[in-house]
């Protein structure tokens, strides 16, 4: 079983999946990982020590590794393995945000790792989040989400979580963010932020993080019945 949920920033994508899995005894599959995953190989088996946007030499890396990482899920985490090597421990540094932004934005790189990601998904029942999960990566999902909120609201969700580093920002800073990281996520080149074609669209703005599961898994469970 497939269950993507797209949806724009801060609308409580990940937070909602992870649960969904939980409940339904499946795994929560981030496929941001997997970029992070693509950034940490290259700056520190490929020698490059930092990328972004407008790295000379982005365009030239050799991609061909890509096929040699796997996914696997071992006792309920998500664990990524390259040539055989667990690298999952290190995928959490911060210092590989900007270069997996980067890498992510190539075409090549979101190609070669649709195989690994729909291995992931011959092999276990997954929840999966992110902008394009449900119209790119699993388009024949046995579900389909897209969960959104108004800017308000996910503007004080922002604001209100201690993980982001917004906790020490303004509202009009965080809201100047947001707006331009909704604009830029819809208007990519490369899988743009859409509501995916046969998706339930959720807009949770009113609804307390329960009562958005809640809403999640009574269509799920009435579809699959």
């Amino acid at each position: 079983m497939i269950i993507t949920i797209d949806g724009p920033a801060a609308s409580g994508k990940s937070s909602v999946a992870k649960e969904i899995a939980r409940r339904l005894h499946i795994h929560h599959f981030s496929t941001g990982l997997l970029y992070r995953a693509v950034a940490y190989i290259v700056m520190h088996f490929m020698h490059h020590d930092q990328l972004n946007n407008h790295g000379a030499d982005i365009q030239t890396i050799d991609l061909s590794f890509v096929s040699e990482i796997k996914f696997e899920f071992k006792e309920g985490a998500g664990k990524v393995f390259f040539k055989g090597v667990d690298i999952s421990e290190f995928l959490s540094d911060d210092s590989l945000s900007q270069s997996a932004s980067a890498l992510s934005a190539l075409p090549e790189v979101r190609r070669r790792l649709l195989d690994v990601q729909h291995a992931v998904a011959q092999t276990y029942d997954i929840v999966v989040d992110g902008r394009d999960s449900g119209s790119v990566i699993f388009p024949n999902a046995d579900f389909k989400f897209f969960l959104t909120a108004t800017v308000d609201v996910r503007v004080q969700r922002i604001l209100k979580d201690s993980n982001r580093s917004a906790v020490q920002q303004d509202e009009h800073n965080v809201r100047s963010k947001l707006i331009a990281r909704d604009k830029l996520d819809s208007t990519r080149a490369i899988a743009p932020l859409v509501v995916p074609e046969g998706a339930v669209v959720i807009d949770n703005s009113k609804l307390t993080f329960e009562q958005t599961v809640e809403k999640f898994l009574e269509i799920i469970i009435k579809k699959a019945g």
